[in-house]
């Protein structure tokens, strides 16, 4: 049973104690964030809503396949695949957004994820993904191709935040101390976001509003 138990949630005890502070933050700032943005937005899902949801995870999964550049220790450069998940989010909200990136992330890590042990798969696969709902958050805006460009945005450094964090705090031992963890993981993960969101930001304004008008029709 020991066995079992280090195999799957890995040697925590290693954990520095600014990792386990890091941890719970995010862990409960997540949690009030999720509550806060819940309270505000009541969900319904049809059946049409679930429909959608499941196509835009299926094109996303789809499009993490096509990868334009791919990174030696995980994390790629895909054909935006993250972008039906974030107009997903612009056309329903954000509540239902995250739930979606949220199915979405278990998805990838079950095609193929990485897994240190417990907590590390779920900040770089449910978590990170799930947070690709936060693009919604500017789903009220008038003016759909800046609120289309600055929700992108948000979603994708919710995303690399989050794979960064894991960098740091479950990576850090592949590098030399806590600062070189800091700044590789930073440098590491920008790399690919940074393309990545300018490619999704780019498509969703030439093309995703005319999605998010034609979906909002039959919504």
């Amino acid at each position: 049973m020991n066995e079992i138990l280090t195999n799957v949630f890995g040697d925590l005890t290693e954990l520095p104690w600014w990792g386990w502070l890091v941890v719970a933050a995010l862990l409960l700032g997540g949690v009030a964030a999720f509550v806060k943005v819940r309270g505000g937005q009541k969900v319904v899902w049809t059946t049409r809503m679930l429909a959608v949801g499941a196509m835009c995870i299926a094109l996303s999964s789809v499009l993490s396949c096509v990868k334009l550049f791919s990174m030696p220790s995980g994390g790629s450069v895909t054909a935006a695949s993250m972008l039906p998940i974030m107009l997903f989010a612009f056309v329903y909200g954000p509540v239902p957004g995250l739930t979606v990136g949220l199915v979405h992330g278990l998805l990838q890590f079950l095609l193929g994820g990485w897994f240190l042990n417990v907590w590390q798969m779920l900040l770089e696969y449910p978590i990170a993904f799930g947070v690709l709902g936060l693009a919604g958050l500017t789903w009220k805006m008038k003016n759909q191709r800046l609120g289309l460009a600055i929700g992108v945005v948000i979603a994708c450094a919710a995303r690399w935040f989050c794979s960064t964090l894991a960098g740091i705090v479950f990576w850090g031992d592949f590098t030399n101390g806590t600062w070189a963890a800091i700044t590789y993981s930073i440098g590491y993960n920008a790399s690919y976001m940074v393309p990545e969101c300018i490619i999704c930001a780019v498509l969703g304004v030439l093309m995703g509003q005319r999605l998010v008008s034609e979906l909002r029709k039959v919504k």
